[in-house]
């Protein structure tokens, strides 16, 4: 847990060196959730853009693990890192939780900025304990999903080229914009089979019970 912690802090040391990161991070996520949520307010309905958020707030938090963790290695690879990680005593296991870590605590200084932002543009959604724990779930087990990702990358070094097409249909199969009780009834089987899937819904369902 300590040699977790220790490289957990290292990341820290990195990024507090290039601010800039900071800042990216801040409003990136705002710009590639916004379209969706602002499209939604066509229907004048505020609870649409509500549903809409949640769902590719979930899908951004996928999103950050898949490439925090799931693309560990190659980050490290493309820094010329990766064989001082190899050669470090600590195991290849370790070194990926403490991705996870990582990528946790800049889930939540993302989704504090990104709230705050569209709190200022008007949709105003008020987070919960409930939903908050929902967060960490999902983080848990994307963490796990993203490891075996990070495996088959260092296996088969192509494998990461469809990262990004993968989190695509994950987040719309998953429901994050459009519910999945609309889809066809082919399409739900598939949707079913994805957990980003009943995160959203209940993510949905903690909103509209404490609104």
């Amino acid at each position: 847990m300590r040699k977790i912690l220790h490289l957990v802090l290292k990341e820290m040391k990195i990024r507090l060196k290039y601010r800039f990161v900071w800042v990216n991070m801040a409003l990136t996520p705002f710009f590639i959730i916004g379209p969706y949520v602002f499209s939604s307010r066509i229907a004048d309905v505020n609870s649409l853009a509500e549903n809409v958020l949640i769902g590719a707030l979930l899908w951004y938090w996928l999103n950050q693990y898949f490439f925090g963790v799931g693309d560990g290695f190659t980050e490290e690879r493309e820094e010329g890192a990766l064989i001082s990680v190899v050669l470090a005593p600590i195991s290849l296991l370790a070194f990926l939780f403490s991705k996870a870590a990582d990528t946790f605590l800049m889930n939540l200084y993302i989704t504090f900025f990104t709230l705050l932002f569209f709190y200022l543009s008007g949709i105003k959604l008020e987070i919960h304990l409930y939903f908050l724990l929902l967060l960490a779930v999902s983080g848990v087990y994307i963490t796990f999903f993203s490891i075996f990702f990070a495996a088959l990358s260092l296996w088969k070094k192509r494998i990461r080229s469809i990262n990004s097409t993968a989190q695509f249909f994950f987040g719309v199969l998953s429901g994050m914009v459009n519910p999945v009780e609309n889809f066809p009834s082919y399409v739900r089987l598939i949707s079913y089979m994805i957990p980003l899937t009943y995160l959203i819904s209940i993510g949905r369902s903690i909103i509209k019970t404490e609104t």
